[in-house]
């Protein structure tokens, strides 16, 4: 199946050159999880609509910018809310972006950690090798070696499949949070 161009699924801004993500709600109230109870202000963004709005991003190269446009019916305007879930949208996201930021931040702890626990079993293996005379030290000797390889795998594991999963997490709500917010109704 042949993939169709990201400019029939999404329209342009003509004048940003940013994508459009078209979301259609009902009221206010939808951008926000239906089971949390707090005031506007504090309540949490709906998941399936983050949901949406991650999958909709990763559709679109990163290399360009995001509109995100709400349209609502037009007895629903109230400027007061826009700018209250322009805000709500946008801080979902710069927290988001912190948090992987601050998993990746430990992730690189935790690879230090097992490289430099693999050079002291490695160390260990080649100081055992040179007083091996004896059987126990040989098998202590291999046992140090195989551990070493495995926390020198472990980094580079994360290094090479799970880092790049953790970028592509913070660019997208980077980018998220740095969209373009507006609002439109029906006439």
């Amino acid at each position: 199946m042949k993939s169709e161009p990201i400019s029939t699924l999404y329209e342009r801004n003509p004048v940003t050159g940013n994508f459009i993500i078209e979301i259609a709600l009902d009221k206010y109230g939808d951008v926000f999880n239906e089971w949390d109870h707090a005031t506007y202000r504090k309540r949490d963004m709906d998941p399936e609509l983050a949901f949406f709005l991650e999958e909709s991003s990763a559709e679109i190269p990163i290399r360009y910018g995001l509109d995100l446009v709400f349209y609502l019916p037009k007895q629903e305007m109230d400027k007061e809310k826009e700018s209250l879930i322009s805000t709500v949208v946008k801080n979902y996201y710069k927290f988001y972006a912190g948090v992987e930021r601050r998993t990746l931040a430990k992730a690189y702890q935790r690879m230090l950690n097992h490289i430099l626990a693999a050079v002291a079993l490695l160390s260990s293996t080649y100081l055992l090798n040179i007083w091996q005379h004896n059987f126990a030290l040989a098998i202590v000797a291999e046992g140090l070696t195989v551990g070493s390889w495995f926390f020198m795998w472990e980094a580079i594991s994360f290094f090479i499949f799970e880092r790049s999963d953790n970028l592509a997490r913070i660019r997208t709500y980077e980018r998220l949070s740095a969209a373009i917010i507006k609002f439109r109704y029906d006439l």
